[in-house]
């Protein structure tokens, strides 16, 4: 299979680099081919140790990548490479040797997936991003394997900026193809800021997990728990639309007719806790309110206008996708 690979940074030479500020990569613009210059030896420097935890993850039913995140061989990747928990598999490592995995956990609500290298050895990883520090505007590159493992290709790169970054998705123009999915997203500091989700046509329409999702959701994730739509079908429901932002969960809207306006629920809210179990993330309180029943008694604590408020809910049934 033919790939076309349009590459986003063109060879400058490394003439006069290194009296470049090394902040070039800070500016929201190239100021000059010195400013490229130094961009481009910024991440050629992060490339070695990056590439090294790269693997192809590979099933009999699918295929991706993903990114090694621990020395034990914990791997990041998309719900949609595992596809389940407890599945085997393997991951390909960059000098084409394989080894086992099982998957563990993961959201098929954010796309984020996590699985476990079963071979023991010390695993070459990277390092994580802490949550809340990518910003719109910021440079990013990625890393995968595009149309599946290829040694004689090897890894390919793209490069680009952070256009949006939300609740559980970051939008990059960082160019993504069939077969990135799973794979990472870097900062210009070599730190791990997202997940490959879903690829697009459009060279701005690139889709990733925020690492954030994968901090609020670790002990889950690891704990081989998945959550996914089937789950939840049968399950209670609220009916509000919610985003995580700096002062918590906050309610984005209200379905008309839902348990949530019946008690009064309000855009703009904060939801602390349910039946007293503190919420840390959006698919937290997904699963919190999934796993009650309809009709369910739920107790909610949360902020307006600076106000600790505590409501009764009765639960409502989820609704039949259209």
């Amino acid at each position: 299979m033919r790939i076309c690979i349009i590459s986003l940074i063109i060879s400058l030479g490394t003439a006069h680099a290194d009296i470049v500020s090394k902040k070039s990569w800070d500016k929201q613009v190239p100021q000059g081919i010195e400013d490229l210059i130094a961009i481009q030896e910024r991440l050629r420097s992060l490339l070695p140790q990056t590439k090294a935890a790269l693997v192809s993850i590979e099933a009999m039913d699918g295929a991706g990548s993903g990114i090694i995140v621990s020395e034990d061989g914990l791997v990041l990747t998309a719900a949609h490479v595992i596809g389940r928990t407890g599945k085997k598999m393997f991951v390909r490592l960059p000098d084409g040797k394989r080894a086992p995995a099982v998957s563990l956990g993961g959201s098929e609500i954010s796309d984020a997936g996590m699985l476990q290298i079963t071979k023991k050895k010390k695993w070459p990883f990277v390092q994580m991003a802490a949550s809340n520090t990518s910003e719109v505007g910021d440079w990013c590159f990625g890393l995968g394997h595009p149309g599946g493992f290829d040694k004689k290709r090897g890894i390919v790169v793209r490069i680009g900026k952070v256009i949006a970054n939300k609740d559980e998705t970051m939008q990059t123009d960082s160019r993504l193809l069939g077969g990135d999915s799973g794979g990472p997203l870097f900062d210009f500091e070599g730190r791990l800021i997202a997940i490959h989700s879903r690829v697009s046509q459009l060279p701005d329409q690139n889709f990733h997990v925020p690492i954030d999702c994968f901090h609020a959701n670790w002990d889950f994730f690891k704990n081989q728990d998945l959550i996914s739509y089937e789950k939840m079908q049968g399950g209670a429901f609220l009916g509000v639309e919610c985003e995580y932002t700096e002062a918590g969960l906050m309610v984005r809207g209200v379905i008309p007719d839902s348990a949530a306006q019946q008690a009064g629920v309000q855009i703009n809210d904060i939801l602390v806790s349910v039946n007293d179990e503190q919420i840390d993330s959006r698919e937290e309180f997904i699963i919190l309110i999934s796993s009650m029943t309809p009709s369910a008694l739920a107790r909610i604590k949360l902020v307006r206008n600076g106000a600790e408020l505590s409501i009764k809910v009765n639960l409502g049934s989820r609704p039949e996708p259209k």
